[in-house]
């Protein structure tokens, strides 16, 4: 990344800071961190992470970083999920061990076309070198085929699948809050080659369309905590314009 980009980027940081952190993120701390604990410790998890990691480019900020991050964040909804529904634990856990596996796969086949049905089906291939049952496997690559934003799920008769299928697509939109403005918009810009100007005239246009997932949460969780993520993000969003035309 060049100095300009990363000057941009830090400044984003610092302006993200100052705005509250989302409710979801204060209020779901003890299943994020179960979440956590099974993302470091689980044995194929670890895995999983160290398979994918040389193959998840930062193709427009879609790395490991995002990929974690969405799988951490799908884990935390199946959590909160399942606990109201009074869950056994195991199966909580064995859940939320999908939703992280889920989230490092989703974008493996990301520089496709059409990378939602290509990522389902090169991630059931990779699963097939892990201890996991046939039914895992099609459970985490339903998920992946219905985490495109604006397309019409397959929906499943099977509550966990179903489950799983939601909480990573929520995982996935909550990074179109903060996550796009101190992370993702700077790998796009680097990758792209563009100027702050050249940013500028495309900062309205990449606002709308997040804007755009606003209604789209699939979850209760993310329903309920989904759209303040995406108002924070956009709050973030508009400062950060205000700085460009200030700045460039």
């Amino acid at each position: 990344m060049n100095e300009v980009t990363c000057r941009l980027q830090r400044e984003a940081e610092r302006i993200a800071a100052r705005h509250r952190v989302p409710e979801f993120y204060r209020r779901c701390r003890a299943p994020m961190a179960v979440a956590r604990r099974l993302y470091f410790t689980n044995a194929e998890v670890i895995a999983l992470r160290d398979h994918v990691a040389p193959l998840l480019q930062e193709n427009l900020g879609h790395g490991l970083f995002h990929s974690s991050r969405v799988g951490l964040d799908a884990a935390t909804i199946i959590c909160v999920e399942m606990e109201v529904a009074h869950a056994e634990r195991s199966r909580i856990e064995r859940l939320m061990v999908l939703g992280l596996m889920a989230g490092l796969l989703h974008d493996i086949c990301r520089g496709e076309e059409n990378h939602a049905e290509a990522g389902a089906i090169e991630a059931e291939k990779v699963l097939r070198g892990f201890s996991l049952q046939d039914e895992d496997i099609h459970c985490v690559a339903r998920a992946i085929k219905n985490h495109e934003a604006f397309t019409i799920p397959r929906t499943s008769r099977r509550p966990a699948f179903q489950l799983l299928s939601d909480s990573l697509y929520d995982g996935d939109k909550f990074r179109w809050g903060r996550d796009t403005f101190t992370h993702t918009l700077w790998h796009m810009m680097n990758h792209q080659g563009l100027t702050p100007r050249e940013l500028i005239e495309k900062f309205p246009w990449g606002m709308a369309g997040i804007v755009r997932v606003l209604d789209t949460f699939r979850s209760t969780t993310g329903k309920h905590f989904g759209p303040e993520i995406i108002e924070n993000g956009v709050a973030i969003g508009r400062e950060i314009y205000r700085y460009l035309l200030q700045h460039f």
